[in-house]
């Protein structure tokens, strides 16, 4: 068993100063959508916590460059494989409104009936919006109106599915995947 070292000669390194940035971003991203994270995981991990296991995965792979800055095409919410929507695409109308497309990429009936829910982040302040049961998986689109102060911010889209196929405590087990967003097309108006 390893002690806690009595004194440090250097705290701040640039090491250590980089990790802990990186550990603050995800965490703030993290919580915003852990209720969310939480229902997925379905109690799944036996060896740590949803939040512990996504915000490991996105402190060691969703930064880029140096200093490392938090790519939102990386960010990983779960790491199911499962049944998801193809395609989908995120482009901006006027007062804030975000448009979305998908090709339902299922033929099964209890998946096409399932409804979707979209996870956007705004890319300059890192915060999240949930739209729970936003459309039905068989719509192929939808509409939704994200806050004012987004205006002229890039948003990530991550889409939260249902997957008929597997199943985790008895229910249809739900996948959350980055389907779309961070280019100039899915910049707030």
């Amino acid at each position: 068993m390893r002690s806690k070292p009595l004194e440090v000669k250097n705290p701040q390194t640039v090491g250590q100063v980089t990790q802990r940035n990186k550990f603050a971003t995800t965490v703030d991203l993290v919580r915003q959508v852990l209720p969310l994270i939480n229902e997925v995981y379905a109690g799944s991990l036996r060896k740590m916590s949803p939040f512990n296991k996504i915000t490991s995965i996105n402190v060691r792979n969703a930064f880029a460059g140096d200093p490392p800055v938090l790519d939102h095409t990386k960010v990983v919410l779960c790491e199911f494989v499962g049944s998801s929507v193809f395609n989908a695409s995120l482009s901006a109308q006027p007062n804030q409104v975000m448009d979305i497309t998908w090709d339902p990429n299922t033929q099964i009936p209890d998946e096409l009936a399932s409804m979707l829910t979209f996870v956007l982040f705004n890319c300059t302040t890192n915060k999240a919006m949930i739209y729970p049961d936003a459309a039905a998986r068989a719509d192929g689109s939808a509409s939704v109106t994200v806050p004012i102060e987004w205006v002229g911010a890039m948003t990530a889209l991550h889409i939260v599915t249902t997957d008929y196929t597997q199943f985790l405590s008895n229910t249809p087990k739900r996948v959350i995947k980055f389907k779309a967003g961070v280019d100039l097309a899915s910049t707030v108006q």
